[in-house]
C-alpha cells in the first residue's frame, strides 16, 4: 500500500430542498448565507460559494425538508490517483459527469460496505476549470469562509477507518474513543468526522468561521454548542439539515484538525 497517498480536499456538499427560490431567499434572509442561481438552471440548482469549496444547493427533495445527499473530494492528479489506488487495493471507476455548467472526472470508489464520496476534478470549460472551485470574491454576513468539515454516519466505524487509512495514505484518522465510536479524518483542506451508526448518511455539516460570536450577533439566532466546538442552527431554521459553525484559526478549523 503506498504510504504517502494522495492529496484530497473537501471541495463540495450537495443540499436538496424542495423549491429552490425559497430555499434561496431562507439561505440569505435568515441564514446569512449568500447563494448564487446557476444562469443555466435557474430554477433547480445554485451555489453557496466559501473559499476553494461550495455547497451545492438543488431542487429534487421530496417533502418539505432539506437533505444532505452526497459529499465530494478534489484531487489535482488523475494519474497518481490511479496509480495510488492501485497500490491501495481500492475498487475504483473512472467517468465523467456533465452538470448544468460544466464537466468533471466524476470517480466512483468502493471498499466493502463502507459510504465512501466521489472523486472529483473539474475538466472544462478549461479557464473555469484552472482555479474551480474559485477563491470566496465576497464575505457572507454570517462569516462563512470554508467547508469546514461533514459529520458522516458509517455502519462499522473500523471498516470505515481502514478504508480512509488505504485513501488517504499518510492522512491517519484519529479515534475519539471506544465509547464514543467516532474518528476525526483530517483531509488536505477540512475534515471527516465518522460516527458509527445505522444511517449510513451525512448527519450534518460545518462551516468555518472567523468567530462564533460575530456569527451569532449577524443572525440573531441562538447556536448550540457541543464538545466539538460546534455551534449548531437549530434544526427548525433549517427545515431538519444539521448546519453548523466552528471557529477557523489561521484558515484551519481550531478544533478536530
Amino acid at each position: 500500500m503506498s504510504r504517502r497517498g494522495v492529496a484530497l480536499w473537501l471541495d463540495h456538499a450537495s443540499v436538496s430542498v424542495p423549491n429552490l427560490a425559497a430555499a434561496v431567499e431562507h439561505l440569505d434572509g435568515r441564514l446569512g448565507l449568500r447563494a448564487t442561481v446557476s444562469p443555466e438552471a435557474p430554477e433547480r440548482h445554485s451555489r453557496v460559494y466559501l473559499d476553494r469549496s461550495y455547497l451545492e444547493v438543488s431542487a429534487g427533495s421530496d417533502g418539505d425538508g432539506w437533505e444532505a445527499t452526497l459529499f465530494f473530494l478534489r484531487f489535482d492528479d488523475p494519474r497518481a490517483l490511479r496509480a495510488h489506488m492501485d497500490a491501495a487495493g481500492i475498487d475504483y471507476w473512472f467517468g465523467e459527469y456533465e452538470g448544468v455548467d460544466g464537466t468533471w472526472d466524476d470517480v466512483e470508489i468502493r471498499f466493502g460496505t463502507v459510504p465512501l464520496p466521489t472523486l472529483i476534478r473539474r475538466t472544462a470549460p478549461a479557464a473555469v476549470a484552472r482555479d474551480w472551485p474559485p477563491a470566496l470574491a465576497e464575505d457572507h454576513r454570517c462569516g462563512a469562509r470554508a467547508l469546514a468539515a461533514m459529520h458522516v454516519e458509517v455502519p462499522s466505524l473500523d471498516e470505515a477507518l481502514e478504508a480512509y487509512r488505504r485513501l488517504l495514505g499518510a492522512r491517519e484518522p484519529s479515534c475519539s474513543g471506544p465509547e464514543r465510536r467516532r474518528a476525526h479524518v483530517p483531509l488536505a483542506s477540512g475534515e471527516l468526522i465518522l460516527h458509527e451508526g445505522g444511517s449510513g448518511g451525512i448527519v450534518g455539516i460545518v462551516l468555518g468561521v472567523p468567530s462564533l460570536a460575530a456569527t451569532r450577533a449577524a443572525l440573531g439566532v441562538e447556536l448550540g454548542r457541543t464538545d466539538d466546538d460546534v455551534a449548531w442552527l437549530d434544526p427548525a431554521e433549517t427545515f431538519g439539515l444539521r448546519l453548523g459553525f466552528a471557529e477557523l484559526e489561521g484558515g484551519v478549523r481550531a478544533a478536530g484538525i
